[in-house]
């Protein structure tokens, strides 16, 4: 069977800015201050959130109390889809980058919202179709490459959220404990990877030097 790495990699889902005019209309935004949480890991996913103005970095905090940041979303962005749908606790902390306005959609509100358009169901379901993508991507590479390919993988899909999509800013514990391997492990993954000229590491960040191809 053919794999592809291109669904990992696609565009994320985002409001058009009548789309967030109409939300706005419907429901009150919350304003959040910069470093504010707007949600942690663990909460219940009792709604899901639509950035209206800033931005909003989600990521996990590992038990050292290093955060690593999965994307930071800006405006038309939705995060908190799959625990909304699926009734699992929110998976990812999420922290207000400056000022922010969001709304949080309830069952309610997503009612009335698919009531007067329907293309609202069409967005949700391309958003979590993203997100569905991803997830067996990664579960792919788990199972047939190596830990220096796998990194790869898992740094351009970081890199794809990222602002200039290229840097990712992560240090190598964190990196490790998403990949489910030792810091040593981590560590000689990102040396190969730089000798092929794949990244580059500054302090703090890694800088992605070449595309994911279709096939790893």
């Amino acid at each position: 069977m053919q794999r592809s790495y291109q669904f990992a990699l696609a565009e994320r889902t985002r409001l058009s800015v009548a789309d967030r005019t109409m939300l706005s209309a419907q429901a009150p935004a919350r304003r959040f201050a910069d470093g504010q949480f707007v949600q942690y890991q663990g909460d219940p996913g009792d709604s899901f959130w639509a950035v209206i103005e800033g931005n909003v970095i989600v990521g996990r905090y590992a038990e050292d109390g290093g955060f690593t940041a999965f994307a930071v979303l800006g405006p038309g962005d939705l995060f908190g889809e799959l625990a909304f749908f699926t009734g699992v606790p929110r998976q990812v902390d999420a922290i207000a980058s400056g000022p922010a306005r969001l709304i949080a959609i309830d069952r309610p509100l997503l009612r009335a919202l698919m009531t007067a358009d329907i293309g609202w169901a069409e967005l949700l379901l391309r958003s979590l179709g993203r997100q569905l993508a991803v997830s067996l991507d990664m579960i792919d590479a788990e199972r047939r490459l190596g830990t220096a390919d796998r990194l790869r993988h898992l740094l351009s899909v970081m890199a794809a959220d990222a602002p200039d999509g290229m840097t990712v800013r992560a240090t190598q514990q964190q990196l490790a404990d998403l990949l489910g391997v030792s810091r040593v492990t981590l560590g000689a993954a990102l040396r190969e990877l730089t000798a092929r000229g794949v990244v580059a590491r500054g302090y703090g960040h890694i800088r992605m030097l070449t595309a994911l191809s279709p096939r790893v």
